[in-house]
């Protein structure tokens, strides 16, 4: 049976993962990670689907029971694309389509829209997850270098989400999870020195970093409803950007170092603001720790300043230089050892 996505999300029989927005009855994915989940007890499934960019393509992961089935490039005309099939009817399975590709806000547009799915079978109750997780962070968290693991360029194909820690620290938690992050961006400027190109800046809008007219049209700088989106932890995994930034020479040392320190406290409040009750982890340390004492002073001074207990400092394993691919970013073996550092620690704050 055919199922606009509209009718579907108002039965309630969709679990949307991630900041997804809606245009004509389609879900609309920014976002790495984010997309609709479908358990059903059937033999196969559908999905009407189209992407919108201009030179830089979108890449779509599908999911079956948790194990990544497929990642392909999703076309520009609007058409069906069969998930999976000849499944035995009998059995409950559980489909997750994600974008796997960053935002892209060099581009003129980056978006995926999903239409409409045709289940063969009946359509269950979501799946229920024992945490709900969001990871902020630069090209780590976008899983640049785990994709074509042999190529240099800066190319979409390099990039894969599913094999970020990301993903692998939450499905060692049966956690489902929402992702921001940009290759490239900081807490206070780029790796090449641009204060433009920062995430707190963009974080609080659906999707903030893509600015074009499309994106605006679309809604992108609309604010995000945290209230709706309630999380146990919220993981930051910023700073080697503003390492690269601090070196450009655009500023002195001490005046970038004063420039971050405040802007990270100010994020941390911001963050606070949107979640009352979550943890907030800041992950750092897989390409180096030249920002770690940096970070820790401004989360012990904000800590001392709002007597937020639920705030901490977790430092990850470094990826080089066994675990140090292309592109001068961490492997998926890299990845894997950060994710079990982390679930860990998670598990131990959340219960």
């Amino acid at each position: 049976m055919r199922r606009d996505m509209s009718e579907l999300a108002a039965s309630g029989l969709l679990k949307v993962r991630g900041r997804c927005g809606k245009e004509e009855g389609a879900l609309v994915l920014f976002w790495q990670g984010s997309g609709p989940e479908i358990r059903f007890r059937g033999s196969s499934i559908k999905a009407e689907m189209d992407a919108e960019y201009g030179n830089l393509e979108l890449w779509l992961d599908v999911f079956v029971d948790g194990e990544r089935l497929s990642r392909f490039p999703l076309s520009r005309e609007r058409r069906e694309y069969t998930l999976v099939q000849n499944l035995d009817p009998s059995k409950e399975t559980v489909v997750r389509i994600a974008r796997n590709t960053q935002n892209m806000p060099e581009d003129s547009v980056s978006l995926i829209k999903i239409y409409s799915v045709d289940v063969e079978g009946e359509i269950l109750t979501p799946t229920s997850y024992r945490y709900s997780l969001e990871f902020i962070g630069d090209s780590i968290t976008s899983g640049e270098g785990c994709g074509l693991t042999n190529r240099e360029e800066w190319i979409p194909a390099v990039f894969d989400n599913a094999n970020s820690y990301s993903r692998y620290t939450a499905d060692l938690l049966n956690a489902e999870y929402s992702i921001v992050s940009q290759s490239g961006w900081g807490l206070y400027a780029s790796w090449d020195g641009n204060p433009a190109c920062n995430i707190p800046d963009v974080y609080p809008r659906l999707c903030g970093s893509q600015r074009s007219e499309r994106g605006r049209a679309i809604g992108c700088q609309e604010p995000w409803d945290f209230a709706s989106a309630q999380k146990d932890a919220v993981i930051i995994n910023l700073g080697y950007n503003d390492q690269s930034a601090m070196a450009t020479g655009k500023w002195e040392k001490e005046e970038y170092e004063k420039l971050f320190r405040a802007q990270g406290i100010r994020f941390l409040k911001e963050l606070r603001s949107f979640y009352p009750h979550a943890h907030l982890v800041w992950a750092y340390g897989m390409l180096g720790r030249e920002m770690q004492d940096r970070i820790r002073d401004f989360l012990e001074e904000y800590k001392k300043e709002s007597g937020d207990q639920k705030v901490s400092f977790l430092l990850l394993p470094d990826s080089a230089p066994d675990y140090l691919g292309v592109r001068f970013h961490p492997t998926p073996e890299g990845h894997n050892m950060a994710a079990k550092v982390l679930a860990d620690y998670l598990k131990n704050i959340l219960g």
